[in-house]
This record gives structure tokens, sequence and C-alpha cells, in this order.
């Protein structure tokens, strides 16, 4: 079915669309965290999430690349995985915060320091060269830094986390800083190409399920943790390397 899309013009409507798809849950989860209704607007930005992830490879498959399709990803990827999340922590967090004056402040900074930080991150990329295959991004990407904040929302509200929700200040300024940041991160597919790593997160999945019993939104979010630590000790030994 791709092969006979690829010679057709409405093979463009079918990326897309998706991205239309993923702009219409980004805006509804604004709405929702506007709303109070947070596990919706989180759930909104995960779906949003995984369309980003479909939309490219689909414009991949079925040789649908387009200057159109590049820049309204970006602007969707903004709106959905890059303000609807800081707007969700914002919302979550407000009544925690707001009698602390140093932390109420603090939050209304770094809500802001995020969303700068994605449209920087996004600017960059569109001034990139076309990655070439799975290559590593330069700088955490807007995406799953999206998905990460909208997870550790979620998980906190769904496990009834002790963690403090201060804990959530120096979250958002890791994320900002990670996404203007010059570090590589390695795509997930070629994470996922070598034998070790897939042993090692069959292992952490059993784990987390089965014996701890976490929900799924929690096991994702660790899950996307260990793959910032992954990218950052990648990179701190490599300069250790270059070093020596």
């Amino acid at each position: 079915m791709l092969e006979r899309m690829q010679g057709s013009r409405a093979r463009y409507l079918v990326p897309n669309g998706i991205t239309f798809l993923s702009l219409a849950c980004g805006v509804a989860a604004i709405l929702a965290s506007a709303a109070d209704q947070l596990d919706t607007a989180g759930a909104l930005i995960l779906i949003s999430y995984i369309l980003d992830l479909f939309d490219g490879e689909l414009a991949r498959r079925l040789q649908a690349g387009s200057s159109f399709g590049l820049q309204l990803d970006s602007l969707v990827d903004m709106v959905s995985l890059g303000t609807a999340p800081a707007i969700l922590a914002f919302s979550y967090l407000q009544d925690s915060l707001r009698e602390n004056n140093l932390q109420w402040t603090l939050l209304w900074l770094l809500t802001i320091l995020y969303t700068l930080a994605g449209a920087f991150r996004l600017a960059r990329f569109n001034l990139l060269p076309m990655k070439q295959g799975q290559t590593a991004s330069l700088g955490l990407t807007i995406s799953t830094s999206g998905a990460t904040l909208a997870l550790a929302v979620v998980s906190h509200q769904v496990t009834g986390a002790v963690a403090p929700p201060v804990l959530f200040l120096p979250l958002l300024l890791l994320l900002s800083l990670l996404m203007v940041s010059r570090i590589p991160h390695p795509s997930l597919t070629w994470l996922f190409s070598y034998r070790l790593v897939n042993l090692f997160y069959l292992a952490y999945f059993a784990v987390a399920f089965f014996i701890f019993r976490l929900p799924a939104v929690a096991v994702w979010f660790l899950f996307n943790v260990g793959y910032v630590g992954a990218a950052l000790t990648r990179s701190l030994l490599r300069g250790q390397n270059e070093a020596g």
C-alpha cells in the first residue's frame, strides 16, 4: 500500500494530516489544563508525542518530505510539546508552590524559560542539515523533553508520590538546559540496536511491571530519565576519552 502511494500527490496528506491531528491534541491539552483536567491534558500531550513519532517516519516511507511539512512539524511541536507541557506543569504546581514567594516566582520564570528553550531548539534544528539515518540529535529534542515533563506530572498524580512538588523546578531547569545544549542525544532506534541494551530494558520492564508493579506512565517516565542519563554519560565519557 505504501509503495502505491509513493507516486501519488495524495501521499503528502497522510503525514501532514497526522501532524495537524497532533496540533489538535496539543491545543486540547492546553484547554484541558486551563479547565483543571490535568489527567486529560497529560494524556493528550502523550498522544501528540506518539503522533509526532509517526508523521516523520511516514513522510520518509512515502517519500513525502517537504519544506511545508518541516515547518508545520516545528510549529506543531512548539504548541503540543513545548507550550502544552509547560502549561500542564504550571497548572499542576501552582497551588502547591503559591504560598512560597521564591518558589512561586521560580515557577513562573522556569515555565517561561522552558518554552523559550523549546523555541530555540526548534529554530536551531530547522537551520541544521537534514538528518541522514538514525544519527544523534544536537541537544535534547523538544518532543522527548515535552513527553518527559508530561510523564512527570501524570506519574506524580497517579502514584501519589511523596516527592515534593518543588522538585519539578530543577526538572524544568534541566530540561531547558538540555534542549539548548550541544550534547548529542542518540535516537531511540540507534539505542535499541544493541543487544545488551535490549536485554537491559527487557529486564527493567519486567522488574518495573511485575515486581514493583509501577503504573505504565511511571515506567515510561523512568525510561525517559534513563535515556537522558545515558546520553549525558555517553557525552561525558567521550569528552574524557578525547581529553585523554
